[in-house]
């Protein structure tokens, strides 16, 4: 028997009804979405980590010249007593002004 054009072949399994659910159903153990909105499992907030700021050298070296020392291991020792860091507005980038601009300046290239 040839099969029909267009028509569903007739050994096809039939569907099963409106009520039936595809997959497994996992019984769950929490009360489902009013138990969720109703007791938040909130992060606790961690506390800023403080960042150590860089050490300023160019401070660091210019006193240890005026204290006298002049060799490597001296100025060492001096790094070690003296931990001098830079200071938060100097570390931050953001912080700085733009460049001073001439008022007369124009930018780009001039039209012909």
């Amino acid at each position: 028997m040839a099969a029909e054009l267009g028509k569903p072949q007739r050994n096809c399994y039939t569907l099963p009804g409106f009520d039936f659910s595809y997959g497994l159903y996992i019984h769950r153990t929490d009360g489902g979405v009013p138990e969720a909105i109703g007791h938040w499992n909130t992060v606790k907030p961690r506390t800023a980590i403080v960042q150590k700021m860089p050490r300023d050298f160019i401070t660091m070296n210019r006193g240890a010249l005026k204290a006298g020392y002049t060799t490597a291991h001296e100025f060492n020792l001096y790094y070690k007593a003296k931990d001098i860091r830079r200071k938060d507005d100097e570390y931050s980038r953001f912080k700085k002004c733009p460049p001073k601009v001439p008022a007369d300046l124009t930018y780009g290239i001039t039209a012909r």
